[in-house]
């Protein structure tokens, strides 16, 4: 099926199809490949990109993570706030040993809010006393002490038993304004034995702009977790699909790295570390479906450009063909215009192969053209060396002395019959001679078919009429010589001498552009057109036809139509004129 679509197919029209698979399969591999290539570059520009914003957030946290455990041993180790959560509750002057220690400890703690620009609260308390600092006040907390022991990061500080704690800031109301807060048991420094309770809450603002790194990755999440809870998360309610989430759906999401899908039209890219020296993790969460987008964007201008590409490239090829198959069209239409007998005066481009082998072409049918020429013109020679010598074999002055003579017997006779047939002959005669010229008028022409008819008219009487119709104009255009007399002879000889009541003879001559038709018919006794072939019908209507073809072409000579009991009908077409 294709092989047969291949061959139905032009030449140029199967070098385009030819250049349009030399160009699509190599294009087509080559967008390929570089969107390929492209999209694993953006995923491992993203993978790395993403991997240094956290190593990055991550030494940031760590820094701080050990600056407030500093801190926090700095408060604890303080001999002012050993000593006010050292002062006994039953003492008769409970509330001046508070006042005497108190300003030192609030001196102490401004200093230190003022000096760390991530801390924004700090809280001191124990069952009786309770301090809070924050950023621009300070004042006691008027609470219940005993309702500190309900709050639910107390008993994991406790069970610290001094080691430093961290929860999310939605674990106590005091700290709401905090991202983070950090917790200690206080002991004493002598004895060991509890004192009370440290707060340290991290500013919201301070601890986001350690997080600013995440700005390279836009639309990031960055999510602060262990294995307890969730301790940070900088974007918790404007992501549906995790806010959403069971707590362990949502830490097995957080473990494994990778591209996750959450929905069909939701995918993620998750990276984590874990923070060093604690059991922390630091996790990015990136929308995955934006660089999707670019990537398809890409792909669409990898398109269009392979596109344009491609019809620049088949418009060349369109140009270059058609130039190599021009020189083949142009031949084409030359052997088309041989097959119709117009020649078209071309030349070929000789540096071009195909030009070459056309220009050949040409020189050998001009060749050809010639030696068809000089093949017409020698039989012409050799008919007309013929007829020279038929001629040549009566002797003229004795013909036209002998017909004087007959002539002028018949006068002294009185026999008009005879003088009339002589005068008809004689002028027949001269006529067909014509002075040795190939040519004769038409009107000349017709003057032979009435000599000829005077001649009949002896032997048939009055049973032959010749009526003649000769458009207006034309009488003195010449043509070939001895074409009317002929035709007539066979109309007489074959149609009406075969009737006894006779016949009529119809001339009709007229002009069709350049061309002359003529129409010799008679209502004679027809023949079966089938049964004798015209060239065969005689040797005078073959002579005519061929003389017609060798002077004017093929297109012209002579047709017989007949039909029995009717009549015959011979049909000539020649040239007014010999090119």
């Amino acid at each position: 099926m294709i092989r047969k679509a291949l061959h139905s197919l032009s030449m140029a029209k199967k070098f385009l199809l030819l250049s349009a698979m030399t160009f699509i399969l190599p294009l087509g591999f080559f967008v390929y490949f570089s969107y390929m290539s492209y999209s694993s570059t953006v995923d491992n520009k993203l993978f790395q990109m993403t991997e240094n914003v956290l190593s990055l957030i991550e030494k940031n946290v760590q820094y701080t993570i050990n600056d407030v455990s500093d801190t926090g041993n700095i408060i604890m180790t303080s001999g002012e706030v050993q000593s006010v959560l050292s002062v006994n509750p039953d003492a008769a002057d409970y509330h001046q040993q508070i006042l005497s220690h108190e300003t030192a400890v609030e001196d102490l703690l401004i200093n230190l809010t003022n000096n760390k620009q991530y801390i924004g609260t700090i809280l001191l308390a124990n069952d009786n006393y309770s301090l809070a600092k924050y950023k621009s006040l300070t004042y006691r907390i008027d609470k219940n002490p005993i309702d500190l022991g309900k709050e639910l990061w107390m008993q994991e500080t406790l069970d610290a038993y001094g080691k430093g704690c961290w929860f999310p800031s939605e674990s106590t109301e005091y700290f709401t304004d905090n991202i983070l807060i950090y917790t200690k048991l206080i002991r004493s420094l002598n004895q060991l034995h509890p004192l009370g309770i440290l707060l340290i809450g991290i500013d919201k603002k301070v601890f986001e702009d350690l997080l600013s790194p995440v700005e390279e990755l836009n639309n990031t999440q960055i999510i602060i977790w262990r294995d307890e809870g969730i301790l940070y998360d900088s974007a918790p309610y404007e992501n549906g699909v995790l806010s959403s989430m069971h707590q362990d759906e949502l830490f097995t999401f957080l473990k494994t790295d990778g591209i996750k899908r959450l929905s069909a039209a939701e995918r993620f890219y998750v990276k984590s570390i874990p923070c060093e020296n604690t059991n922390w993790y630091i996790t990015a969460v990136t929308p995955y479906n934006m660089l999707r987008l670019d990537k398809r964007n890409t792909l669409i201008l990898f398109l269009c450009i392979a596109a344009m590409t491609l019809l620049v490239a088949l418009l060349c090829s369109y140009l270059f063909t058609n130039n190599i198959t021009e020189t083949i069209r142009r031949l084409q239409r030359y052997v088309d215009n041989l097959k119709t007998g117009r020649q078209e005066k071309i030349h070929f481009n000789p540096t071009d192969e195909i030009g070459r082998i056309g220009n050949e072409f040409i020189r050998v049918v001009e060749e050809n053209e010639k030696l068809t020429t000089n093949l017409y013109k020698s039989l012409y020679q050799e008919k007309e060396s013929e007829l020279i010598a038929l001629q040549s074999q009566i002797n003229p002055h004795f013909l036209y002395n002998a017909l004087d003579s007959i002539f002028w017997m018949a006068e002294e006779h009185n026999a008009p019959d005879i003088s009339h047939m002589t005068v008809a002959l004689s002028n027949m005669f001269k006529l067909s001679l014509n002075n040795g010229e190939k040519l004769i008028t038409i009107r000349k022409e017709l003057e032979m078919v009435q000599s000829y008819i005077t001649i009949q008219k002896v032997r048939f009487e009055d049973r032959i009429r010749v009526i003649t119709s000769v458009e207006e104009g034309i009488l003195d255009l010449k043509i070939v010589k001895f074409i009317l007399q002929p035709l007539v002879e066979n109309a007489i000889n074959h149609g009406i001498a075969h009737k006894d009541d006779g016949g009529i003879i119809t001339i009709q001559i007229r002009r069709k552009e350049n061309d002359i038709l003529i129409t010799v018919e008679d209502n004679g006794i027809g023949f079966e057109t089938h049964d004798i072939p015209i060239p065969s019908h005689g040797y005078a209507v073959r002579n005519i036809d061929d003389r017609l073809k060798l002077y004017y072409g093929a297109d012209y000579g002579v047709q017989i139509t007949s039909v029995p009991g009717q009549g015959t009908t011979a049909f000539v077409r020649l040239k007014a004129e010999i090119i």
